[in-house]
């Protein structure tokens, strides 16, 4: 079993985009299990991932802290989505959007 004492080395050690947000994925899971307890406790001091095969311990020190992580590890996933798919951009025509008739007439 690998212990990790921080999430960013967990995700540097897998190998390809779709693992890593794999990752980034458990750790969100744990990050809002996380803040949903700090939420009725007002103070975090740390959270655990154990998949069966790693363990992540990370410490914070408020709810503050833990939806910033949130924030954060949803951007980088984002990026990691973007790497995979591309950016891109599709453009449609307004006309070929079918409008409700209300029998008031067309637009």
């Amino acid at each position: 079993m690998i212990i990790f004492d921080s999430a960013g080395k967990y995700i540097e050690s897998c190998k390809d985009a779709r693992s890593k947000i794999t990752a980034i994925d458990a750790i969100i899971n744990a990050l809002l299990t996380t803040a949903m307890e700090a939420a009725t406790t007002g103070n975090v001091m740390e959270y655990d991932l154990d998949t069966g095969q790693t363990k992540v311990k990370c410490m914070y020190r408020s709810p503050q802290e833990v939806m910033n992580a949130i924030t954060t590890m949803q951007a980088i996933k984002e990026h990691y989505i973007n790497t995979i798919n591309g950016r891109s951009m599709h453009l449609v025509d307004g006309k070929n959007f079918r409008l409700p008739y209300y029998g008031a007439g067309r637009f």
